[in-house]
């Protein structure tokens, strides 16, 4: 028997993490593929996907050396935000209603569940690589 002072195993939760992290990325990843419509080149979960990266990418470096805690919304705001701007400037650039376009784009191409996917995925990614204690 170990002392008062055990520590406790931290692989577990991070392993679960990970997992989660996959399933819900691999979800967003699917859910693209299968809703594209190449046809009409039309690829809006691709696009999120892409745009959720790079924000994640600018953003993570900056928000590294925060704590978890108060690290883990802005990374999910970040992803969030990331996501939905191509749609945006696809809209803009086309001249286009954003609202339509983003209705469409949620109707016709699935972008809600694109959306939680990744923000659920860089959360459980952001849990998985970062350890509580901030390192």
């Amino acid at each position: 028997m170990t002392g008062t002072g055990a520590t406790i195993s931290r692989r577990g939760p991070r392993v679960a993490a990970a997992l989660g992290a996959a399933a819900s990325l691999g979800l967003a990843l699917y859910t693209s593929a299968v809703e594209s419509m190449p046809e009409l080149r039309i690829y809006d979960g691709y696009w999120m996907m892409l745009g959720a990266a790079i924000a994640v990418a600018l953003a993570g470096p900056f928000l590294w050396h925060m704590r978890r805690e108060w690290s883990l919304p802005l990374v999910v705001f970040a992803a969030v935000l990331g996501s939905w701007a191509p749609l945006v400037l696809i809209a803009v650039r086309r001249h286009m209603s954003i609202l339509e376009r983003l209705k469409g784009a949620r109707y016709l191409m699935a972008a809600d569940v694109v959306g939680a996917a990744i923000a659920v995925g860089v959360a459980c990614l952001w849990l998985a690589i970062r350890k509580p204690d901030g390192r």
